[in-house]
């Protein structure tokens, strides 16, 4: 038996992935992958798997801080993503083999792990600077008010759209505020678009150019509609959009900079700033047939969400205007010029990382004073007040060029001295290096030329329905993080990136030769593309049943998983079940969302870990009376170890904790489980789970519902937990 199946040190893991969660790893921040799952937790799932039962939680989790070697192993991750499996396992001495049907995350995860001389890098890029980055710098210059020369860091414009009923053109404000310090907001004028400071807030705020009086907290947009101030009709964004058949057209009007004299500041446009941008505007046309920019159309047939086609934008490179297009052309034609082709890659991945803010989908936020990201959500998510953020880069600033080499050089730095952020008694963290640990690989083409070298990788962008390219029995694990359903559209968010990284390696990798990302044999529940649950399942028990055939007979499979739908519980463990797996062990853990209390749909916090084995033979029966109390006392056990560990817990993660624990038994004795001579089913199982935690649940927010004397401990337990959990988190946001 592996350690893993016996136990996991939650209690001392969970802070750790926690603090993980709040800020990932550097090797994990080079660029955008969705649902990344936390490198902590990953680490220990590998030496936990590679670790013997008659170990102890505190010998395990010595090799998580100092360092382990578990040379010789090979570990499998059918969907690798963004390469969380294949670098915690290459960490720690493995040969790792990591496969996605995604160009975007082979080609991220792909560098990610190649060794670089950093000292060479740091060559290419000041190279960049002295060429594209002075290119750049040209079009974000300014004067500051007191008519220094300075840098501008974002220029704020706004969409304007037409009044149905009297033709006004409007400007959507969804308010005025600029930015909220504790001592000073600015504000825009509604009229003159003058800069306004108070200090604080001030709902008649008095604009010192025009003398206009008004609310900055109260624009004319909000939730779709807008408001026209000259007759007072209402109108949807969306029916603008329809009349114009296109895009709203977008206006500049103000800008944060910076000077060496003066620091940050605000101040509404003037002429030199537009003359700056028509330059732009004028250069972009003249040069726009030979420019490095993505032409494709955003694809229509079978979108998940309709934005942000139905908001206008018809083709990628409308998602930018033309000064970012202009610019971001100027700097991948510099980059494709480097001769050294590693070098070249890991400056494509600053490039396409830095795209996530220098897009027109970026707003402001007025209380961080920085850009947001485009993908804070996990959607094309078109905004009334567009930020254009400085490609290259100034001091200041969010996930410019210059911001995001900056994190390339400190993830390959990472790759070169890895280290953990562990907790200590008193709850602050510190960094640990981990022995002589490297995430550094050798990367083979073929499974044979795997064996011949330790910590080697050997990287396949295809699906993992067919890995004919491995012998049977020949991978000691398989670690992976399933796509979760519906849960998120991969390609549909990774055509983004993949558009512009195209340009460069279409003639490099045969994957980056079709235009968009997508392929018909990518496994995601998206019923508009005919996508069913059915043709998820069976796509995931395919890549399964192909695990069982190349996992050795004594190897695990494991994978994360969380879901919100019993029916997602209920498909998965008939999966398992098909594939010839059942679940020895089903630990819980943090997951990769961020600190807070109130979950929902896309915020869960905590992962069940599903540790399975090869289906040796038949099972005894078992009355499901008997399963049901194990499942119970299970996770009253889990759930009394999450809390003991530090973190708090909800409703939404005790459904997760039971669905975990009945997945568990049920594939353990599937199908001879009964109740009064009757087969029980999974999905019965399941229900009858479901609504056991619904019944605790509304207890928990007071409403009395009778629940079985049997397992009456079991509910007033974990209904304990609930309100001690509530509890807790009141007094934290007291204090």
């Amino acid at each position: 038996m592996a350690f893993i199946e016996k136990d996991l040190p939650i209690e001392n893991l969970n802070p750790v992935a926690m603090g993980e969660g709040n800020a990932k790893k550097p090797i994990y921040q080079m660029h955008k992958w969705w649902a990344r799952r936390l490198g902590s937790v990953f680490r220990m799932i590998t030496l936990s798997a590679f670790s013997s039962d008659e170990e102890s939680a505190q010998g395990v989790w010595k090799k998580f801080c100092g360092g382990a070697n578990l040379s010789g192993k090979t570990v499998l991750d059918p969907f690798m993503g963004g390469g969380t499996t294949v670098v915690e396992a290459l960490r720690l001495g493995c040969r790792v083999i990591g496969v996605d049907v995604n160009p975007v995350a082979w080609f991220v995860t792909k560098k990610q792990i190649e060794p670089v001389d950093i000292e060479a890098l740091d060559t290419c890029f000041e190279h960049l600077e002295q060429t594209a980055g002075e290119f750049i710098k040209s079009y974000y210059k300014t004067q500051c008010p007191r008519g220094h020369e300075a840098e501008v860091m974002y220029f704020f414009w706004v969409k304007v759209a037409q009044c149905h009923s009297c033709g006004a053109v409007l400007r959507l404000f969804s308010n005025y505020e600029l930015s909220r310090r504790s001592h000073v907001n600015v504000s825009i004028c509604p009229r003159c678009l003058q800069i306004v400071e108070t200090v604080g807030y001030n709902q008649k705020t008095k604009c010192p150019e025009c003398h206009m009086i008004f609310d900055p907290r109260k624009g004319i947009s909000g939730r779709g509609i807008f408001r026209c101030t000259e007759c007072g009709a209402q109108g949807k964004i969306l029916d603008a959009v329809a009349r114009k058949g296109r895009a709203l057209d977008v206006q500049l009007h103000g800008l944060e900079g910076y000077c060496t004299d003066c620091g940050r500041f605000f101040k509404r446009v003037d002429e030199d700033d537009l003359r700056l941008y028509e330059k732009a505007r004028h250069e972009f046309i003249h040069r726009r047939q030979s420019l490095l920019i993505p032409h494709q159309a955003i694809p229509i047939e079978g979108r998940s969400d309709p934005r942000p086609v139905n908001h206008g934008y018809f083709y990628f490179w409308q998602l930018f205007n033309e000064r970012q297009l202009l610019c971001l052309s100027t700097l991948q034609e510099e980059i494709l010029k480097l001769p050294d082709p590693n070098i070249k890659e890991l400056m494509l991945i600053a490039f396409s990382d830095c795209l996530d803010a220098n897009n027109m989908f970026c707003k402001y936020e007025v209380e961080w004073h920085k850009i947001s990201l485009f993908f804070g959500l996990h959607a094309y998510h078109p905004i009334e007040r567009p930020t254009e953020n400085n490609v290259w880069g100034t001091r200041y600033g969010r996930c410019t060029f210059v911001k995001c080499f900056e994190k390339v050089r400190r993830a390959k730095g990472f790759a070169q001295r890895p280290y953990e952020q562990l907790v200590d008694a008193r709850g602050s963290r510190f960094s640990k290096r981990t022995g002589t640990e490297r995430i550094e690989a050798y990367l083979t083409e073929s499974f044979s030329q795997l064996k011949k070298h330790d910590n080697a990788s050997l990287l396949k962008c295809q699906s993992s329905e067919d890995l004919s390219f491995l012998p049977n029995k020949s991978v000691d694990a398989v670690i992976t993080d399933p796509p979760y359903f519906d849960n998120v559209q991969y390609s549909e968010l990774a055509d983004f990136f993949y558009v512009w990284l195209r340009l460069a390696l279409k003639d490099e990798y045969l994957w980056f030769k079709p235009d968009l990302s997508s392929r018909p044999d990518e496994i995601v529940k998206n019923d508009r593309l005919g996508k069913t649950t059915d043709f998820f399942s069976q796509g995931l028990f395919r890549v399964f049943k192909e695990c069982h055939r190349v996992l050795k007979d004594e190897g695990l499979l494991i994978f994360t998983f969380h879901h919100i739908r019993t029916w997602a519980w209920e498909n998965i463990a008939q999966v398992l079940i098909d594939a010839g797996f059942y679940v020895s062990a089903s630990p819980i853990v943090r997951s990769e969302g961020k600190s807070g209390f109130h979950s929902n749909d896309g915020n869960i916090r905590y992962d069940c870990v599903l540790v399975c084995r090869k289906r040796a033979g038949q099972w005894m029966e078992r009355p499901w009376a008997s399963a049901k109390e194990q499942i119970l006392q299970d996770a009253v056990q889990w759930t009394r170890r999450t809390l003991e560990s530090g973190m708090l817990v909800n409703e939404v993660d005790v459904f997760t904790i039971v669905m975990g624990k009945t997945l568990e038994y049920c594939t353990k004795v599937f199908p001879y489980m009964f109740f009064d001579n009757n087969t029980v089913s999974i999905s019965n199982a399941m229900e009858e789970m479901k609504n056991f935690v619904d019944h605790v649940a509304e207890n928990a927010r007071g409403i009395q519902k009778p629940l079985p004397k049997a397992y009456a401990q079991s509910a007033e337990q974990l209904l304990l937990f609930l309100k001690e959990s509530e509890t807790r988190y009141r007094n934290q946001r007291s204090r």
